[in-house]
């Protein structure tokens, strides 16, 4: 069993990104939606260049649509896109993942993972069940961290895990309202 918690700190290029975020919507999926966007944000302008206002609220709306109902999609491909080289800082505690995220650290509980897996030789994938998608180089992985995160993500799956992420979400629930009141 590795040493708890540990940090993991590596840096992601572009293909170490794309390549499983394609993956995981299927590439036909992928490229079809970007495209069939495409064509509506264009005929949303072209619209607007002829002052069709039925032309602006249809194709505008369809696009604004296929944006939100793909925003995952298009958050990873703008990501991306705009950031050659990610830089990752990661810290594995007993039963969560710290990712830091600019200047504030994020965390995801490691018995909500729905999928870990290798969409290319050199990254390892994680799915969260609240949609996060994480990457970690697979160089900065222990085969004992692999498995520490895979017992996690199993314990999840059982009576007693799931009964465990219930009342974990009850005293969440507690807290937040009880900031509400305050």
């Amino acid at each position: 069993m590795p040493q708890i918690p540990f940090q993991l700190r590596y840096s992601l290029s572009r293909s170490q990104r794309l390549v499983p975020h394609l993956r995981i919507f299927g590439v036909a999926h992928a490229l079809f939606v970007v495209v069939l966007f495409t064509f509506f944000a264009v005929q949303g302008v072209v619209s607007v260049g002829a002052r069709s206002f039925l032309g602006i609220a249809v194709f505008g709306g369809l696009a604004l649509a296929m944006y939100l109902l793909h925003l995952g999609l298009f958050v990873g491909l703008l990501d991306v896109l705009l950031v050659r080289v990610r830089s990752m800082d990661v810290i594995i505690a007993d039963n969560a993942a710290g990712i830091m995220v600019d200047s504030e650290r994020w965390y995801l509980f490691l018995d909500g993972i729905k999928d870990m897996r290798k969409y290319r030789r050199d990254t390892w994938t994680i799915q969260h069940c609240n949609g996060t998608v994480l990457h970690i180089a697979a160089s900065a992985l222990s085969e004992e961290q692999i498995e520490y995160i895979r017992n996690a993500m199993e314990r999840g799956r059982t009576p007693q895990g799931v009964q465990a992420v219930i009342e974990r979400g009850k005293r969440i629930e507690a807290i937040m309202r009880g900031e509400r009141e305050a």
